[in-house]
């Protein structure tokens, strides 16, 4: 499990990993660096790598546009939540929890990884049977979610004022709608390609 779990954080440098990183590490800063949403970004990674290896989800087409289009309005929520009454809903720990697991686990969706020497094990073990390595994957992307633990640290350490915090929201906010609705546009190839280019040169 060791060896995946440092695999991963090695592979969180690769430009391939942006996809899966981007998404929860916004939810990081729009969260306020909350434990309880960087727990639920934890599980939703695991859950995401567990259909990843087991190949029973894989979006396509309409698919990812939708899903793409699912983001958008999720942190959309959690941007405009605080000074729209209807939505105060969303400001709740609870409510932002379930929003960022939710994002983190359509994000291992959109991901394309590069497949490295542990990983690739991983992937052609469960060939044979997924349930022996969960345990691995597990680990894996649980090392992939150390930078997002890293922001969260960042964002806890600075304890920034609530009118600073709430720039820092809207600014990471925007860059997440603009990779989400590149989604919902039907873009997902070209930045998968462009990603796994940058990664090979």
């Amino acid at each position: 499990m060791l060896p995946a779990f440092f695999e991963a954080i090695r592979a969180t440098a690769q430009p391939c990993t942006l996809l899966l990183l981007v998404p929860p590490i916004i939810m990081a800063i729009v969260t306020r660096g909350r434990w309880t949403a960087f727990a639920a970004t934890c599980v939703g990674a695991v859950l995401g790598g567990w259909l990843f290896i087991a190949n029973v989800v894989a979006l396509d087409g309409l698919q990812l546009q939708l899903s793409g289009a699912l983001v958008v309005a999720a942190i959309g929520t959690l941007l405009i939540a605080p000074s729209v009454p209807q939505l105060r809903w969303a400001t709740t720990m609870s409510a932002q929890a379930a929003i960022a697991g939710a994002v983190t686990f359509v994000a291992t969706l959109w991901w394309r990884p590069c497949i490295g020497e542990e990983l690739g094990a991983i992937l052609t073990g469960a060939r044979n049977g997924v349930v022996g390595e969960l345990p691995g994957i597990t680990a894996y992307m649980l090392g992939a979610m150390m930078p997002v633990l890293g922001v969260v640290l960042v964002v806890r350490a600075i304890d920034a004022s609530p009118d600073a915090a709430r720039r820092a929201g809207r600014s990471a906010g925007a860059v997440g709608l603009v990779v989400a609705a590149a989604v919902a546009i039907g873009r997902h190839d070209e930045l998968v390609s462009t990603l796994t280019r940058w990664t090979t040169t």
